[in-house]
């Protein structure tokens, strides 16, 4: 084991955190955030205080291959999982939401350029726009996938927390979740009610007026649907992966609803480009699935009161 796997065991056996650590030995919770993550090596004088505390040789820190405390060690380590810091979890929610933003930015770009199509004077000019705006939102979603993947680790690994930052996780996502699932809602009454707007503007205004607010209120509600559903997922993993979640139960039986997300988006996508269907099907099909999920829910808090 290396010398972060050791300091990981250690903590855990001892029943300490991070933070605990670093206020023993005077020094910043980023430094042991280091050395836990094999990022850094204490300096000489650091190991000896750490060997002091936990009851080990600096030989057992230092050497992959000591056999010191290897019972204990082999007994923890499948169970500690890949341990995450508070630094490292905002780190990774940061990049994340990031990712979301430029997704979304890049899918609106791209179905909002269909509002340039619209005019037929100026044609020159909106033909430019049409596509500057189209290839900028191509150009987004490429360059976001050619990226280099960071902490994948979060993604592929089964996680482990201080019980204090799980648990205020929990309690901010939860509060995200009700701002998530109020986005989505604007973003289906938006598709719900725009149909009765563009009707309204094709006999009191014209028909340019009326394709303009079509795709500008086809830009909105898909973004918002878009963002919100990817926001939701960036949580679930942390959720999914962590050893803190139930692995099954009622939250097991609704992971469905994050891969109905991305399939209602491409539906949409189809329906709009090649009219095989109305775009507006997939996101009612979609509302109402959520909706009878969002009851099950409901039902099944208050029979566990």
């Amino acid at each position: 084991m290396t010398l972060g796997q050791k300091l990981k065991v250690l903590l855990k056996d001892n029943g300490m955190t991070q933070e605990d650590l670093a206020e023993r030995l005077e020094v910043s919770r980023q430094a042991v955030g280091k050395w836990v993550n094999d990022k850094g090596i204490p300096e000489v004088g650091k190991l000896v205080q750490i060997s002091d505390l936990f009851g080990v040789s600096t030989d057992y820190l230092l050497k992959e291959d000591c056999e010191e405390k290897a019972v204990s060690a082999e007994k923890a380590l499948p169970d500690s999982g890949y341990y995450v810091s508070q630094e490292m979890l905002d780190g990774y929610l940061s990049y994340s939401r990031q990712n979301v933003k430029w997704i979304t930015a890049g899918i609106s770009l791209f179905i909002l350029s269909n509002v340039f199509d619209c005019f037929e004077h100026n044609s020159m000019i909106m033909a430019f726009l049409y596509w500057l705006t189209m290839t900028a939102g191509i150009v987004i979603i490429i360059w976001h996938f050619f990226q280099t993947r960071q902490y994948q680790e979060i993604k592929n690994e089964r996680l482990t927390f201080d019980d204090k930052v799980f648990g205020e996780f929990k309690r901010q996502r939860e509060s995200r979740r009700k701002k998530y699932a109020v986005v989505m809602i604007v973003g289906v009454m938006i598709l719900l009610t725009s149909t009765e707007i563009e009707h309204f503007l094709m006999i009191h205004v014209d028909q340019t007026a009326c394709n303009v607010f079509g795709w500008i209120a086809d830009t909105v509600w898909l973004g918002l649907v878009i963002w919100s559903g990817m926001s939701m997922h960036v949580d679930s993993i942390i959720m999914k992966n962590t050893e803190h979640a139930p692995k099954s139960g009622r939250i097991g039986r609704y992971q469905y609803i994050y891969f109905a997300l991305p399939v209602t988006v491409i539906a949409v996508l189809i329906g709009i480009f090649t009219n095989a269907w109305s775009p507006y099907a997939p996101v009612i099909i979609l509302f109402c699935c959520l909706l009878v999920t969002t009851c099950k829910l409901l039902i099944e808090s208050r029979e566990e009161r």
